[in-house]
């Protein structure tokens, strides 16, 4: 459990988003093997997975602040 609340705050969604955007580059790229862009396509599905898990997390605090901000 410690190991996983660890890696959660390493996690960065601007650094995510960067290596999407070089892993959508790398998919268009000629000569990317089969192989290759399978993993690539992987790797990208699992980072935007992250990002939509963090930026709900993100907005569940900033509907708590806003309702803490109206008592």
């Amino acid at each position: 459990m410690a190991k996983e609340k660890k890696k959660e705050e390493e996690f960065s969604i601007e650094d995510a988003m960067k290596r999407i955007e070089e892993i959508n580059g790398l998919l268009g790229k000629e000569g990317t093997s089969l192989k290759d862009s399978l993993a690539l396509y992987e790797e990208g599905v699992l980072l935007s997975e992250k990002c939509r898990k963090s930026l709900e997390g993100i907005e569940t605090q900033i509907k708590i602040i806003g309702e803490s901000d109206e008592d």
